[in-house]
Protein backbone atom coordinates (compact mmCIF):
# COMPACT_ATOMS: atom_id res chain seq x y z
CA UNK A 1 0.00 0.00 0.00
CA UNK A 2 2.56 2.54 0.57
CA UNK A 3 4.42 1.76 -2.77
CA UNK A 4 1.26 2.49 -4.16
CA UNK A 5 0.99 5.84 -2.73
CA UNK A 6 4.48 7.05 -3.08
CA UNK A 7 3.95 5.94 -6.99
CA UNK A 8 0.95 7.63 -7.45
CA UNK A 9 2.26 10.89 -5.34
CA UNK A 10 4.87 10.87 -7.77
CA UNK A 11 3.26 10.51 -10.77
CA UNK A 12 0.63 13.73 -9.19
CA UNK A 13 3.58 15.72 -9.07
CA UNK A 14 4.81 14.96 -12.39
CA UNK A 15 1.69 16.05 -14.23
CA UNK A 16 1.02 18.49 -12.04
CA UNK A 17 4.67 20.34 -12.10
CA UNK A 18 4.44 19.88 -15.96
CA UNK A 19 0.87 21.51 -16.20
CA UNK A 20 1.83 24.54 -14.18
CA UNK A 21 5.21 24.91 -16.10
CA UNK A 22 3.20 24.94 -19.78
CA UNK A 23 0.27 26.57 -18.98
CA UNK A 24 1.87 29.41 -16.55
CA UNK A 25 1.63 32.72 -18.82
CA UNK A 26 0.47 30.84 -22.05
CA UNK A 27 -1.32 34.03 -23.14
CA UNK A 28 2.10 35.70 -23.01
CA UNK A 29 3.01 37.50 -25.49
CA UNK A 30 -0.20 38.12 -27.12
CA UNK A 31 1.81 38.17 -29.91
CA UNK A 32 2.93 36.13 -32.84
CA UNK A 33 5.87 33.89 -31.95
CA UNK A 34 8.27 32.61 -34.77
CA UNK A 35 6.52 29.52 -36.74
CA UNK A 36 2.84 30.96 -35.05
CA UNK A 37 2.44 33.12 -38.29
CA UNK A 38 2.19 30.15 -40.73
CA UNK A 39 0.19 27.33 -37.99
CA UNK A 40 -2.21 30.10 -36.98
CA UNK A 41 -2.87 30.84 -40.84
CA UNK A 42 -3.05 27.14 -41.39
CA UNK A 43 -5.22 26.50 -38.30
CA UNK A 44 -7.33 29.84 -39.45
CA UNK A 45 -8.47 27.83 -42.66
CA UNK A 46 -10.43 25.74 -41.53
CA UNK A 47 -12.64 28.14 -40.62
CA UNK A 48 -12.75 30.31 -43.38
CA UNK A 49 -12.95 27.04 -46.03
CA UNK A 50 -9.82 27.94 -48.01
CA UNK A 51 -7.58 25.34 -49.09
CA UNK A 52 -4.14 26.07 -47.89
CA UNK A 53 -0.64 24.41 -48.92
CA UNK A 54 1.43 23.10 -46.46
CA UNK A 55 5.24 21.16 -46.44
CA UNK A 56 3.28 18.70 -43.37
CA UNK A 57 0.41 16.50 -43.38
CA UNK A 58 -3.10 18.30 -42.00
CA UNK A 59 -3.59 16.32 -38.63
CA UNK A 60 -1.92 18.51 -36.11
CA UNK A 61 -3.38 22.26 -37.79
CA UNK A 62 -6.92 20.08 -37.61
CA UNK A 63 -6.90 19.23 -34.12
CA UNK A 64 -5.68 22.59 -32.83
CA UNK A 65 -8.69 23.63 -35.07
CA UNK A 66 -11.31 21.38 -34.09
CA UNK A 67 -10.23 21.86 -30.73
CA UNK A 68 -11.41 25.30 -30.47
CA UNK A 69 -14.39 24.80 -32.71
CA UNK A 70 -15.66 22.40 -29.86
CA UNK A 71 -14.65 24.65 -26.93
CA UNK A 72 -16.58 27.69 -28.97
CA UNK A 73 -14.64 29.98 -27.68
CA UNK A 74 -12.91 32.98 -29.69
CA UNK A 75 -9.59 32.01 -30.94
CA UNK A 76 -7.53 33.96 -29.41
CA UNK A 77 -3.66 32.95 -28.47
CA UNK A 78 -4.38 30.79 -24.81
CA UNK A 79 -7.08 28.93 -26.84
CA UNK A 80 -4.72 28.50 -29.62
CA UNK A 81 -1.93 27.69 -27.71
CA UNK A 82 -4.25 25.06 -25.31
CA UNK A 83 -3.78 21.90 -27.07
CA UNK A 84 0.11 22.06 -27.50
CA UNK A 85 0.22 22.84 -24.26
CA UNK A 86 -1.94 20.41 -23.26
CA UNK A 87 0.17 17.65 -25.08
CA UNK A 88 3.53 19.03 -24.36
CA UNK A 89 2.16 18.24 -20.53
CA UNK A 90 1.71 14.59 -20.56
CA UNK A 91 5.51 14.21 -22.40
CA UNK A 92 6.81 13.69 -18.71
CA UNK A 93 4.10 11.29 -17.93
CA UNK A 94 4.46 9.46 -21.33
CA UNK A 95 8.44 8.76 -20.30
CA UNK A 96 7.10 7.73 -16.56
CA UNK A 97 4.93 4.96 -18.09
CA UNK A 98 7.08 4.38 -20.74
CA UNK A 99 10.25 3.41 -18.61
CA UNK A 100 8.19 1.82 -16.17
CA UNK A 101 6.43 -0.61 -18.80
CA UNK A 102 10.14 -1.32 -19.71
CA UNK A 103 11.06 -2.73 -16.11
CA UNK A 104 12.85 -0.18 -14.73
CA UNK A 105 12.22 0.78 -10.90
CA UNK A 106 10.04 4.12 -9.97
CA UNK A 107 13.28 5.83 -9.22
CA UNK A 108 14.44 5.82 -12.69
CA UNK A 109 11.25 6.27 -14.08
CA UNK A 110 10.59 9.76 -11.80
CA UNK A 111 14.07 10.63 -13.25
CA UNK A 112 13.01 10.68 -17.26
CA UNK A 113 9.89 12.52 -16.08
CA UNK A 114 11.82 14.96 -14.28
CA UNK A 115 14.18 15.83 -16.75
CA UNK A 116 11.17 16.37 -19.35
CA UNK A 117 9.57 18.54 -16.81
CA UNK A 118 12.34 21.14 -16.69
CA UNK A 119 13.94 20.48 -20.04
CA UNK A 120 13.74 24.30 -21.32
CA UNK A 121 13.64 23.16 -25.66
CA UNK A 122 10.57 20.80 -24.33
CA UNK A 123 8.85 23.72 -22.28
CA UNK A 124 9.18 25.90 -24.91
CA UNK A 125 8.25 24.32 -28.12
CA UNK A 126 4.82 23.28 -26.14
CA UNK A 127 3.81 26.75 -25.13
CA UNK A 128 2.98 27.93 -28.76
CA UNK A 129 0.41 27.24 -31.42
CA UNK A 130 3.25 24.71 -32.96
CA UNK A 131 2.44 20.59 -33.78
CA UNK A 132 5.82 19.20 -32.24
CA UNK A 133 4.19 18.02 -29.09
CA UNK A 134 1.25 16.17 -30.69
CA UNK A 135 3.55 14.64 -32.82
CA UNK A 136 5.82 13.56 -29.37
CA UNK A 137 2.76 12.36 -27.72
CA UNK A 138 1.46 10.24 -30.29
CA UNK A 139 4.40 8.78 -31.51
CA UNK A 140 5.68 7.52 -27.79
CA UNK A 141 2.88 6.63 -26.66
CA UNK A 142 2.60 4.55 -29.37
CA UNK A 143 5.23 2.78 -28.20
CA UNK A 144 3.97 2.23 -24.95
CA UNK A 145 0.89 0.15 -26.60
CA UNK A 146 3.59 -1.81 -28.74
CA UNK A 147 5.06 -2.89 -25.71
CA UNK A 148 1.92 -3.86 -24.04
CA UNK A 149 1.11 -6.17 -26.52
CA UNK A 150 4.59 -7.19 -26.10
CA UNK A 151 3.30 -8.80 -22.93
CA UNK A 152 0.02 -9.09 -23.91
CA UNK A 153 -1.00 -13.39 -23.56
CA UNK A 154 -4.29 -13.33 -25.06
CA UNK A 155 -4.74 -13.03 -28.82
CA UNK A 156 -7.30 -10.45 -28.63
CA UNK A 157 -6.04 -8.22 -26.33
CA UNK A 158 -2.50 -8.60 -28.42
CA UNK A 159 -4.04 -7.67 -31.15
CA UNK A 160 -5.94 -4.63 -29.93
CA UNK A 161 -2.92 -2.82 -28.43
CA UNK A 162 -1.01 -3.39 -32.00
CA UNK A 163 -4.15 -1.70 -33.49
CA UNK A 164 -4.06 1.04 -31.62
CA UNK A 165 -0.17 1.62 -31.34
CA UNK A 166 -0.61 1.38 -35.48
CA UNK A 167 -2.70 4.10 -34.94
CA UNK A 168 -0.91 6.62 -32.60
CA UNK A 169 1.98 6.31 -34.89
CA UNK A 170 -0.19 6.99 -38.02
CA UNK A 171 -1.36 9.87 -36.16
CA UNK A 172 2.48 11.01 -35.26
CA UNK A 173 3.05 10.77 -39.33
CA UNK A 174 0.30 12.76 -40.17
CA UNK A 175 1.52 15.53 -38.02
CA UNK A 176 4.95 15.30 -39.41
CA UNK A 177 6.39 12.87 -41.92
CA UNK A 178 9.02 12.41 -39.12
CA UNK A 179 6.48 10.69 -37.29
CA UNK A 180 7.18 7.71 -39.53
CA UNK A 181 10.16 6.78 -37.57
CA UNK A 182 7.31 5.51 -35.26
CA UNK A 183 6.12 2.93 -37.54
CA UNK A 184 9.48 1.87 -38.48
CA UNK A 185 10.70 1.18 -34.71
CA UNK A 186 7.39 -0.94 -34.16
CA UNK A 187 8.02 -2.56 -37.77
CA UNK A 188 11.58 -3.35 -36.43
CA UNK A 189 10.81 -4.87 -33.34
CA UNK A 190 7.69 -7.11 -34.56
CA UNK A 191 9.90 -8.52 -37.30
CA UNK A 192 12.47 -9.16 -34.65
CA UNK A 193 10.12 -10.76 -32.66
CA UNK A 194 8.06 -13.06 -35.53
CA UNK A 195 11.61 -14.73 -36.39
CA UNK A 196 12.08 -15.73 -32.87
CA UNK A 197 8.19 -17.23 -32.64
CA UNK A 198 7.12 -17.42 -35.97
CA UNK A 199 3.15 -18.38 -36.37
CA UNK A 200 1.88 -17.91 -39.65
CA UNK A 201 -1.67 -17.08 -38.61
CA UNK A 202 -0.85 -14.42 -36.32
CA UNK A 203 2.17 -13.23 -38.36
CA UNK A 204 -0.77 -12.64 -41.02
CA UNK A 205 -3.38 -11.57 -38.98
CA UNK A 206 -0.77 -8.73 -37.12
CA UNK A 207 1.15 -7.68 -40.55
CA UNK A 208 -2.56 -6.89 -41.98
CA UNK A 209 -2.71 -4.91 -38.97
CA UNK A 210 0.27 -3.20 -39.07
CA UNK A 211 -0.41 -2.25 -42.88
CA UNK A 212 -4.05 -1.51 -43.41
CA UNK A 213 -4.49 0.75 -40.31
CA UNK A 214 -1.96 2.94 -41.08
CA UNK A 215 -3.12 3.21 -44.51
CA UNK A 216 -6.55 3.59 -43.73
CA UNK A 217 -6.32 6.30 -41.18
CA UNK A 218 -3.63 8.20 -42.98
CA UNK A 219 -5.34 8.32 -46.37
CA UNK A 220 -8.84 9.42 -43.90
CA UNK A 221 -7.19 12.63 -42.64
CA UNK A 222 -6.27 13.64 -45.85
CA UNK A 223 -10.22 13.15 -47.17
CA UNK A 224 -11.49 15.03 -44.35
CA UNK A 225 -8.75 17.44 -44.63
CA UNK A 226 -10.82 18.08 -48.84
CA UNK A 227 -13.96 17.88 -47.51
CA UNK A 228 -13.19 20.69 -44.95
CA UNK A 229 -10.98 23.21 -47.33
CA UNK A 230 -13.32 22.98 -50.54
CA UNK A 231 -12.80 26.54 -51.84
CA UNK A 232 -10.26 28.06 -53.32
CA UNK A 233 -7.45 29.80 -51.43
CA UNK A 234 -3.93 30.78 -50.77
CA UNK A 235 -2.66 27.23 -51.46
CA UNK A 236 -4.11 26.99 -54.92
CA UNK A 237 -0.92 28.11 -56.60
CA UNK A 238 0.93 24.78 -55.70
CA UNK A 239 -1.67 22.45 -56.98
CA UNK A 240 -2.20 21.12 -60.72
CA UNK A 241 -5.39 22.75 -62.61
CA UNK A 242 -7.39 19.75 -62.29
CA UNK A 243 -6.93 19.91 -58.68
CA UNK A 244 -7.86 22.96 -58.20
CA UNK A 245 -11.35 22.57 -60.36
CA UNK A 246 -12.26 21.01 -57.85
CA UNK A 247 -12.27 24.18 -55.34
CA UNK A 248 -15.37 26.19 -55.07
CA UNK A 249 -14.60 29.38 -56.36
CA UNK A 250 -11.67 28.61 -59.05
CA UNK A 251 -10.50 30.60 -62.02
CA UNK A 252 -9.93 27.57 -64.35
CA UNK A 253 -11.14 28.47 -67.37
CA UNK A 254 -10.41 25.34 -69.57
CA UNK A 255 -12.29 22.26 -69.54
CA UNK A 256 -10.60 20.05 -67.54
CA UNK A 257 -11.50 16.58 -65.41
CA UNK A 258 -11.67 16.54 -61.91
CA UNK A 259 -9.83 14.77 -59.76
CA UNK A 260 -10.59 12.15 -57.38
CA UNK A 261 -10.29 12.49 -53.76
CA UNK A 262 -7.83 9.34 -53.88
CA UNK A 263 -6.08 11.42 -56.81
CA UNK A 264 -6.12 14.63 -54.65
CA UNK A 265 -4.31 12.48 -51.96
CA UNK A 266 -1.57 11.21 -54.03
CA UNK A 267 -1.00 14.51 -55.72
CA UNK A 268 -0.26 16.79 -52.64
CA UNK A 269 1.61 14.48 -51.58
CA UNK A 270 4.01 14.48 -54.18
CA UNK A 271 3.64 18.12 -54.21
CA UNK A 272 4.52 17.79 -50.19
CA UNK A 273 7.53 15.42 -51.12
CA UNK A 274 8.33 18.02 -54.28
CA UNK A 275 8.61 21.13 -51.99
CA UNK A 276 10.49 19.20 -49.21
CA UNK A 277 13.13 18.09 -51.57
CA UNK A 278 13.51 21.45 -52.38
CA UNK A 279 13.72 23.75 -49.44
CA UNK A 280 17.14 25.08 -50.23
CA UNK A 281 16.75 28.65 -48.44
CA UNK A 282 19.23 29.99 -45.39
CA UNK A 283 17.63 30.95 -41.95
CA UNK A 284 19.86 32.79 -39.63
CA UNK A 285 19.22 30.17 -36.76
CA UNK A 286 19.48 27.09 -38.93
CA UNK A 287 21.42 24.69 -37.73
CA UNK A 288 22.75 21.33 -38.67
CA UNK A 289 22.39 17.78 -37.10
CA UNK A 290 25.69 17.19 -35.45
CA UNK A 291 25.35 20.51 -33.49
CA UNK A 292 21.94 20.16 -31.59
CA UNK A 293 22.99 17.15 -29.18
CA UNK A 294 24.90 20.77 -27.84
CA UNK A 295 22.21 22.84 -27.87
CA UNK A 296 24.06 24.83 -30.57
CA UNK A 297 22.64 27.14 -32.44
CA UNK A 298 19.48 28.43 -30.03
CA UNK A 299 16.43 29.91 -32.44
CA UNK A 300 15.33 33.69 -31.48
CA UNK A 301 11.19 32.86 -31.23
CA UNK A 302 10.36 37.02 -30.32
CA UNK A 303 11.87 39.98 -28.91
CA UNK A 304 10.29 42.62 -27.35
CA UNK A 305 11.98 46.40 -25.42
CA UNK A 306 9.48 47.62 -23.01
CA UNK A 307 10.63 51.08 -20.79
CA UNK A 308 13.81 49.55 -21.05
CA UNK A 309 13.34 46.29 -20.37
CA UNK A 310 14.13 43.63 -22.78
CA UNK A 311 11.84 40.32 -23.38
CA UNK A 312 13.12 37.48 -25.14
CA UNK A 313 12.02 33.95 -25.93
CA UNK A 314 14.70 31.54 -27.32
CA UNK A 315 14.69 27.48 -28.30
CA UNK A 316 17.67 25.84 -26.31
CA UNK A 317 17.92 22.59 -24.08
CA UNK A 318 18.47 22.79 -20.56
CA UNK A 319 22.31 22.05 -21.12
CA UNK A 320 22.79 19.92 -17.96
CA UNK A 321 19.66 17.30 -19.71
CA UNK A 322 21.21 17.51 -23.06
CA UNK A 323 25.08 17.10 -22.59
CA UNK A 324 24.80 14.38 -19.74
CA UNK A 325 22.29 12.32 -22.65
CA UNK A 326 24.61 13.13 -25.28
CA UNK A 327 27.33 11.84 -22.82
CA UNK A 328 24.64 9.01 -22.13
CA UNK A 329 24.63 8.37 -25.85
CA UNK A 330 28.30 8.16 -25.77
CA UNK A 331 28.78 5.61 -23.38
CA UNK A 332 26.29 2.99 -25.20
CA UNK A 333 28.22 3.53 -28.47
CA UNK A 334 31.13 1.94 -26.60
CA UNK A 335 28.87 -0.07 -24.57
CA UNK A 336 28.22 -1.77 -27.90
CA UNK A 337 31.54 -3.10 -27.69
CA UNK A 338 31.80 -3.83 -24.45
CA UNK A 339 30.56 -7.45 -23.10
CA UNK A 340 30.13 -6.52 -19.55
CA UNK A 341 28.28 -3.73 -19.79
CA UNK A 342 26.06 -5.27 -22.90
CA UNK A 343 24.67 -7.94 -20.87
CA UNK A 344 23.60 -5.21 -18.15
CA UNK A 345 21.65 -3.67 -20.45
CA UNK A 346 18.05 -5.47 -21.40
CA UNK A 347 17.28 -6.24 -24.91
CA UNK A 348 14.72 -2.86 -25.43
CA UNK A 349 17.69 -0.08 -24.41
CA UNK A 350 18.89 -1.18 -28.16
CA UNK A 351 15.75 -0.34 -29.36
CA UNK A 352 15.57 2.94 -27.88
CA UNK A 353 19.07 3.45 -28.79
CA UNK A 354 18.06 2.65 -32.80
CA UNK A 355 15.17 5.54 -32.03
CA UNK A 356 17.66 8.17 -31.23
CA UNK A 357 20.04 7.35 -34.23
CA UNK A 358 17.21 6.69 -36.71
CA UNK A 359 15.31 10.19 -35.75
CA UNK A 360 18.69 11.98 -36.41
CA UNK A 361 18.86 9.96 -39.68
CA UNK A 362 17.12 12.02 -42.12
CA UNK A 363 19.00 15.25 -41.31
CA UNK A 364 22.47 13.53 -42.42
CA UNK A 365 21.67 13.11 -45.80
CA UNK A 366 18.61 16.09 -46.61
CA UNK A 367 20.11 19.58 -47.73
CA UNK A 368 16.87 21.47 -46.57
CA UNK A 369 17.43 23.75 -43.58
CA UNK A 370 17.12 22.35 -40.65
CA UNK A 371 16.20 23.31 -37.01
CA UNK A 372 16.83 22.53 -33.34
CA UNK A 373 13.75 21.44 -32.76
CA UNK A 374 14.27 18.70 -35.19
CA UNK A 375 16.45 17.04 -32.62
CA UNK A 376 13.03 16.22 -30.22
CA UNK A 377 12.37 12.67 -31.16
CA UNK A 378 16.04 11.72 -30.06
CA UNK A 379 16.19 13.84 -27.14
CA UNK A 380 13.28 11.80 -25.53
CA UNK A 381 14.85 8.87 -26.48
CA UNK A 382 17.89 10.00 -25.09
CA UNK A 383 16.39 10.54 -21.96
CA UNK A 384 15.00 7.19 -21.70
CA UNK A 385 18.37 5.93 -22.40
CA UNK A 386 20.22 8.15 -19.59
CA UNK A 387 17.37 6.88 -17.14
CA UNK A 388 18.01 2.96 -18.35
CA UNK A 389 21.78 4.10 -17.56
CA UNK A 390 21.85 5.39 -14.62
CA UNK A 391 19.77 2.29 -13.11
CA UNK A 392 21.39 -0.61 -14.63
CA UNK A 393 25.22 0.97 -14.46
CA UNK A 394 25.77 4.26 -12.76
CA UNK A 395 23.88 3.77 -10.05
CA UNK A 396 25.75 -0.32 -8.86
CA UNK A 397 28.59 1.72 -9.42
CA UNK A 398 28.21 4.86 -6.88
CA UNK A 399 26.83 2.40 -4.46
CA UNK A 400 26.40 4.29 -1.04
CA UNK A 401 26.68 7.57 -2.78
CA UNK A 402 24.23 7.06 -5.22
CA UNK A 403 21.63 9.24 -3.33
CA UNK A 404 23.67 11.85 -3.24
CA UNK A 405 24.13 11.81 -6.82
CA UNK A 406 20.86 11.22 -7.83
CA UNK A 407 19.16 14.25 -5.72
CA UNK A 408 22.11 16.20 -6.79
CA UNK A 409 21.82 15.55 -10.50
CA UNK A 410 17.93 16.32 -10.42
CA UNK A 411 18.72 19.90 -8.01
CA UNK A 412 21.18 20.60 -10.64
CA UNK A 413 19.07 20.47 -13.37
CA UNK A 414 16.48 22.62 -12.00
CA UNK A 415 18.48 25.07 -10.61
CA UNK A 416 19.35 25.49 -14.35
CA UNK A 417 15.50 25.51 -15.73
CA UNK A 418 14.71 28.10 -13.23
CA UNK A 419 17.95 30.60 -14.19
CA UNK A 420 16.92 30.21 -17.69
CA UNK A 421 12.83 29.80 -18.01
CA UNK A 422 12.92 33.84 -18.39
CA UNK A 423 14.06 33.22 -21.91
CA UNK A 424 11.25 30.74 -22.38
CA UNK A 425 8.66 32.49 -20.96
CA UNK A 426 9.73 36.56 -22.44
CA UNK A 427 9.90 38.28 -18.85
CA UNK A 428 10.93 41.49 -19.41
CA UNK A 429 14.53 41.78 -17.82
CA UNK A 430 16.48 45.09 -16.83
CA UNK A 431 20.00 45.43 -18.79
CA UNK A 432 22.15 44.56 -16.27
CA UNK A 433 20.15 40.88 -15.71
CA UNK A 434 19.95 40.62 -19.55
CA UNK A 435 23.25 40.71 -20.58
CA UNK A 436 23.94 37.75 -18.24
CA UNK A 437 21.65 35.93 -20.62
CA UNK A 438 23.05 37.55 -23.81
CA UNK A 439 26.21 35.67 -22.70
CA UNK A 440 24.52 32.73 -22.27
CA UNK A 441 22.88 32.30 -25.85
CA UNK A 442 26.41 33.71 -27.51
CA UNK A 443 27.79 30.67 -25.40
CA UNK A 444 25.76 28.15 -27.07
CA UNK A 445 25.82 29.58 -30.30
Amino acid sequence: MKKFLTKNLLVSIIVALSLVLRFAFLSHPAEVVFDEFHYGKFVSAYFSREYYFDVHPPLGKMLIAGFVKISGLKPHFFILRFLPALFGSLIPLLIYLLLKKMGVSVKAAFLGAFLAVFDNALLTQSKFILIDALLLVFGFSSLYFFLKQRKEEKNIKSLLFLAISAALATLSLSIKWTGLSFLGIIALVFLIDLFKKFNFKTAFVKLSVLILIPFIIYYFIFWLHFQILYKSGPGNAFMSSQFQKTLVGNNIKQNTFLLSDWQKFIELNKAMYRYNASLKASHPYSSKWYQWPISNKPIWYWSKTENGKAANIYLFGNPVIWWFVLAGIIFSVLAVWVKKIRQKLPPLFWVLFFGYFINLLPYIFIRRVTFLYYYLPSLIFGILILSILYEKIFAPFLKKTEPFFYFGFLFLCLFIFLILSPLNYGFFIPPEINNFYNIFIKFLS
